[in-house]
């Protein structure tokens, strides 16, 4: 008797034992292993937003966006702002500032563009003196500003500068000299292939640029400066 009672009191244990196991196996499926898969979840979505990112960042890399500004016909003192896309990827310009007041053009600039018109700024009777920086932002996040403020007087719009600017991307070779030649004004510079060159010239008109490679001459450009009926900066690209 006391035997059977031993017996029996084993295989409950024993059942005990069984149950308490498949109970915590499943508490671990339940719980542990749905904890598991939310977490590689998370991993993916997370490597996905990543690779996003990513991407983004080596597309706003490849933007290559120029601003002209230039005033209207008199008597009119509004900015005219033209847009040129240099890029191989088509470029959105959704926001357009005058020093902080922004305006949304919202255009597409196609890549390797002529020159697009972005927007006519009208600024009424602007105080004598004061001075305008245009910038542009794009949807995947640069801003492009417009080489040199526009300064309004009573005569009309001054710049500060008025330039010439090269620079060499397609044309065979790394290291070049350019030589830009106006009415009294002759200036050369070396320079490399996608460093650009900035020749600052006295006033407006037509400058012949020629670029060499060692004593060969391989480009040779006019370019008109038609300040203040077109831009104060002109860029030769090739």
């Amino acid at each position: 008797m006391y035997t059977t009672h031993i017996t029996c009191h084993k295989r409950r244990k024993g059942v005990s034992t069984i149950m308490g196991t498949l109970i915590f196996v499943g508490i671990l499926f339940t719980s542990v292993i749905p904890m598991f898969l939310v977490m590689k979840q998370a991993d993916n979505i997370y490597e996905m937003r990543k690779h996003e990112l990513a991407s983004l960042d080596q597309e706003r890399a490849r933007e290559d966006l120029y601003l002209y500004v230039y005033p209207q016909t008199p008597p009119s003192t509004g900015l005219i702002v033209k847009a040129q896309n240099r890029g191989e990827l088509a470029i959105r310009v959704v926001r357009l500032w005058v020093n902080d007041d922004p305006t949304e053009p919202d255009v597409v600039v196609p890549p390797m563009s002529g020159v697009v018109d972005l927007e006519i700024i009208s600024l009424g009777s602007p105080p004598a003196g004061s001075s305008y920086f245009i910038t542009a932002t794009t949807d995947r996040g640069n801003v492009v500003a417009f080489d040199t403020p526009l300064t309004w007087q009573d005569s009309g719009w001054q710049t500060d500068i008025l330039s010439v600017n090269v620079l060499i991307c397609s044309l065979p070779g790394q290291e070049f000299k350019i030589k830009v030649v106006g009415i009294d004004y002759f200036c050369e510079s070396l320079t490399e292939k996608f460093d650009p060159k900035f020749f600052i010239v006295p006033s407006a008109g037509t400058y012949t640029v020629t670029i060499y490679r060692g004593s060969k001459s391989i480009y040779v450009k006019e370019v008109t400066i038609s300040w203040p009926n077109g831009p104060p900066i002109e860029w030769v690209f090739t």
